[in-house]
């Protein structure tokens, strides 16, 4: 390891330059001071760079790597970061961080605070509620577990529905980060593989999982964002409309997360870290069907929003979502 530091913050950017700052400055503004923030830039034809630099210069903590190489993209960024911070740096809690979101001032602080009340030689990630704004900084919805119940994550689902736990509002131990393997960089489905829900569903097989139940930052949701056609609300009339005209695009986002959680269970093979829960998960989302439909309840499988559980049940049992799949 070439330094050691008790915080880092993984921050991946890509023309970023209308919020970055914004962002920057919550970082610096935290209570909790002792931290080293890395981030890496996939190409940035703005701004984003030079104002970065800006900050290091400014600020010690900070440091930048640019990527210099042919490959791209939102995911692989955040791996290479990720794959560097373990190889590089010695550390003892580290938080993933979004280019355009607004951190609330004692965010490290208190979610710090709250990890050091659990034993630090098992696997460990805390998650908060967030407070969600648009691109002028209006607030749109003020706790996103209010809305949609992230703080009660129950059984499995989040092998099933990966809708708890948002990267940018969460925080892994050095635990965690040790005995979980990167993603294979070179794997062309890195393109779809969220950091967030890998460690998450790791995390449930091997740790602990915790949830602060306030927000603790403002995530931004607009067009230019990677979770802007995430929906959270989700009206009995929005149900239904879904039924009767976006059950493909349904059934193709349950494929996508499925295709996540098998990759996930694959790294967990090759890893010797399989457990007979996440052997049963992989049985479910192969065959599908009934047998699916019982494992779902088994593995109390439950949405806070009653007709996202209905459609995880129904498209688990007709099956929808095998013919989109990219991992079988």
């Amino acid at each position: 390891m070439s330094q050691s530091t008790p915080i880092i913050i993984l921050m991946a950017t890509y023309n970023g330059e209308r919020y970055i700052r914004q962002q920057l400055d919550s970082i610096c503004s935290q209570t909790l001071k002792n931290w080293t923030l890395i981030i890496r830039d996939d190409g940035s034809s703005d701004d984003t760079v030079n104002i970065i630099r800006q900050y290091c210069e400014n600020d010690p903590r900070i440091r930048l790597i640019c990527n210099e190489s042919d490959k791209h993209g939102a995911y692989l960024n955040f791996w290479t970061l990720i794959d560097h911070a373990k190889k590089n740096i010695k550390f003892d809690y580290c938080f993933f961080s979004d280019q355009d979101d607004i951190w609330i001032q004692d965010k490290l602080e208190a979610m710090v605070g709250f990890a050091k009340k659990f034993d630090q030689t098992k696997p460990l990630m805390i998650y908060s509620d967030m407070t969600l704004i648009d691109g002028e900084d209006n607030i749109t919805l003020k706790s996103v577990d209010s809305e949609m119940g992230i703080g009660s994550m129950s059984g499995l689902t989040e092998y099933y529905s990966s809708g708890f736990i948002w990267g940018c509002a969460a925080m892994v131990n050095y635990k965690l980060m040790e005995t979980v393997p990167v993603f294979p960089l070179d794997d062309p489905q890195i393109s779809i593989m969220s950091h967030d829900n890998y460690y998450a569903k790791f995390c449930l097989a091997h740790g602990e999982i915790h949830y602060l139940n306030k927000p603790y930052i403002k995530h931004r949701r607009h067009s230019s964002n990677v979770t802007s056609g995430n929906s959270i609300k989700l009206t009995p009339l929005m149900a239904v409309k879904r039924l009767l005209f976006g059950y493909k695009k349904t059934a193709k986002t349950h494929a996508g997360g499925y295709t996540q959680t098998l990759l996930t269970i694959n790294m967990m093979k090759r890893s010797n870290l399989m457990t007979r829960e996440t052997a049963e998960v992989e049985r479910a989302i192969k065959k599908g069907g009934f047998y699916g439909v019982r494992m779902l309840s088994k593995h109390k499988v439950k949405r806070k929003q009653f007709f996202r559980t209905v459609g995880i049940y129904t498209i688990m049992l007709l099956k929808s979502y095998k013919k989109y799949m990219t991992e079988r």
